[in-house]
């Protein structure tokens, strides 16, 4: 029974999560205004879990990069894993899977992928994006540290704009609370 309590426990947070990084897309939305005209509107953005409606629309990808359908065995296996599909209105943008270490002081961003080759609304936002939600979980989880594994390394230009940087151990990591879109 303990074990469901928590497992329950971390599926309310992971909601959370979700929610407060869609409630964040509000304050983009405003400096995105602010900075000059904008024709994108973050308010059709939505955060979900990855399930079954997200794979299929997955499967309509041109070459991706990573094979997502085995995310859901993952999650069966870490219950405290965050797992976002990311959406514009109808239209899949990106996917991403982070997973918090036991002691739960750093989240690992796992895999992060926006939808290759083709445009879609997001185009070169899945990985704010993302990393939004994240932090949004860090906060809640009392994670320190974001850290990208074994990013790609036409990724590290990308991730160092959005805080991340080089440890001790030679790790990319982020500290949690400065996000930068």
């Amino acid at each position: 029974m303990p074990r469901e309590r928590n497992h329950l426990r971390y599926q309310l947070y992971k909601s959370q999560a979700r929610k407060r990084a869609r409630l964040a897309t509000t304050q983009l939305q405003i400096d995105l205004e602010m900075a000059g005209p904008t024709t994108l509107d973050l308010s059709k953005v939505r955060f979900e879990p990855i399930d079954s409606l997200a794979l299929s629309a997955f499967e309509c990808w041109e070459s991706p990069h990573f094979s997502w359908e085995e995310v859901i065995g993952w999650k069966a296996r870490e219950p405290l894993a965050l797992d976002i599909a990311i959406w514009f209105e109808s239209e899949l943008c990106g996917l991403c899977f982070a997973n918090p270490n036991k002691s739960r002081q750093r989240i690992r961003i796992v895999r992060l992928e926006g939808r290759p080759r083709e445009t879609h609304p997001l185009k070169n936002r899945v990985a704010p994006l993302s990393v939004l939600a994240i932090e949004q979980y860090a906060r809640i989880i009392g994670s320190s540290l974001i850290e990208a594994q074994e990013p790609f390394q036409g990724a590290l230009p990308i991730y160092e704009q959005l805080g991340f940087g080089l440890d001790n151990e030679g790790r990319l990591v982020k500290t949690v609370g400065s996000l930068v879109l």
